[in-house]
């Protein structure tokens, strides 16, 4: 299930000055291209320092993955994170072969390189990234930086670090040769029963352009959260802005979601079923194209057999399925995604390595 949003798309049709503002957040998530950061180095921001992970990767968007004892309250995590339990058991189709190596030079530094062949355009990759020593909790470091570049000389650096314990500070910057091709600023204000975020992205103060995206996350009780999105953009010519609202209920085992404003409708559905198994489904609709897709996905983790095993169906006529073999003990994990368009009869096949 792709991790759309609303302010991933320009307010008004086509826009050559606002194309690609968006196309990575910053919680980490981005549409597929060929853009230096859609490797692990730079969707995945943070390892832990003392107790490296099996997978030797580091988590996106560092959010404490324990769940709370009885008695105490959930974390109420942001806007952007009202769909996450969907787009977690979701997964990232791709075509060819990728190759990836991590080496951990320290408990606070690696580097990544990234090969990635196939039939239209192969890349090369290269990726570090630092995490400091502030830990708020066992699975959260900070400052966390990334970085990464192409052959091309395309590059994105990326910070992100706790002021406090509440404010969270976040920066995007994307180059396309010498040029800046993007840049995003923005923080989070966590309070008790809150959240406050605000981006702003490609501003310019001289031509009065750029967009500014405002969201709000109110805990109403532990299970149900209500909030509100606000995107504002504009260019030397025009401005425009979209406001949303949003609900969620949530509760240890399943989570029901949905926003709705004048861009379209984003409703989502995630169970737990057991430890090993999870399911969700999720559906995005847009009032300005007036069209809709529905993606039902699920995740199976067999521990015995160190195996990931994912799978979707989409409304588009799509179906696909993605596995995740660890050959323990040696550091060293293969991957294989597959998908199948009926209607068009078009199919994809990717297989992967990872080292480290």
């Amino acid at each position: 299930m792709g991790n759309k949003h609303s302010s991933n798309a320009s307010l008004w049709g086509s826009d050559d000055s606002k194309e690609g503002i968006l196309d990575t957040d910053l919680t980490g998530s981005r549409k597929p291209d060929d853009s230096p950061n859609d490797s692990p180095s730079v969707l995945n921001l943070q390892m832990a320092p003392d107790a490296p992970s099996e997978e030797q990767t580091l988590p996106t968007h560092p959010t404490p993955n324990t769940m709370p004892t009885q008695g105490t309250r959930r974390p109420l995590g942001t806007f952007d994170e009202l769909h996450k339990p969907c787009k977690d058991i979701s997964f990232q189709p791709y075509e060819g072969v990728k190759f990836c190596a991590n080496r951990g030079l320290s408990s606070h530094f690696q580097v990544q390189h990234s090969v990635h062949l196939n039939n239209e355009k192969s890349s090369y990759r290269f990726g570090a990234t630092f995490v400091g020593t502030k830990q708020p909790s066992p699975s959260e470091a900070y400052p966390v930086l990334v970085g990464e570049m192409n052959t091309e000389g395309d590059l994105q650096a990326q910070l992100i670090h706790l002021f406090g314990r509440n404010i969270k500070l976040k920066c995007i910057a994307q180059t396309n040769g010498p040029k800046i091709k993007s840049l995003q600023a923005g923080m989070d204000l966590n309070f008790r029963n809150s959240c406050l975020s605000m981006l702003a992205a490609d501003p310019d103060i001289f031509n009065k352009s750029g967009m500014f995206i405002c969201q709000y996350l109110q805990g109403l009780t532990p299970e149900i959260s209500v909030g509100a999105d606000l995107i504002y953009q504009r260019s030397p010519m025009r401005q425009n802005s979209i406001m949303s609202l949003a609900g969620r209920y949530k509760t240890k085992d399943m989570q029901f979601a949905a926003n709705a404003g004048s861009a379209g409708v984003h409703m989502s559905f995630y169970r737990k079923a057991n430890d090993f198994v999870q399911v969700g489904v999720e559906m995005e609709t847009s009032l300005k194209t007036l069209e809709s897709i529905t993606t039902f996905g699920y995740q199976m983790d067999i521990p015995k057999m160190n195996l990931l095993f994912k799978g979707m169906v989409t409304s588009e006529w799509t179906i696909g399925s993605s596995f995740e073999k660890r050959l323990l003990p040696f550091p060293i994990a293969i991957n294989m995604t597959a998908t199948y368009n009926i209607q068009q009869d078009k199919a994809t096949v990717g297989l992967g390595c990872i080292l480290g």
